[in-house]
């Protein structure tokens, strides 16, 4: 009977070390690369800069001639946190021609932020610390997009 009752402390003991160790381990992934997860025929903001963090991912309109514009007063990043003047780096996997604005009430005379080309797949932008457009930080509320 004493062989049984150690065998059964012995197992009670690593059953709860495997248990402190699995609750204390670290996470066994990182955040997501940067860029990450934009799908086909998207362009996807970016709340950080690099193409990290939060992202919005919003879907052009068809090829063909088509325009689109796109207003982000009422549109969250993943995180559920607005992204009007929040965005801080974007990737194009369209072939549409757009641009960024600055544009907080949607009026007529927007300001011109950035341009990306049509028949870029996978151009991006930056306007974190230390990059040349950091001016751009946190203000585009707008874009227009050209669809050929």
């Amino acid at each position: 009977m004493a062989l049984k009752s150690f065998k059964a402390r012995t197992a009670a003991v690593a059953g709860a070390v495997a248990a402190t160790a699995l609750l204390s381990a670290a996470p066994a992934f990182a955040d997501n690369p940067p860029y990450s997860g934009c799908p086909d025929w998207a362009l996807c903001l970016y709340q950080d800069g690099g193409g990290k963090g939060s992202k919005v991912v919003v879907t052009p309109p068809p090829a063909g001639g088509n325009t689109k514009i796109v207003r982000l007063i009422n549109t969250h990043f993943l995180n559920h946190e607005l992204a009007d003047n929040q965005v801080s780096s974007w990737l194009n996997n369209s072939q549409c021609q757009i641009e960024f604005w600055d544009d907080p009430s949607g009026e007529l005379h927007p300001s011109d932020l950035d341009f990306a080309q049509s028949w870029h797949w996978g151009e991006k932008a930056d306007y974190s610390a230390g990059t040349s457009k950091y001016y751009n930080n946190d203000r585009i509320s707008s874009m227009r997009f050209y669809c050929p």
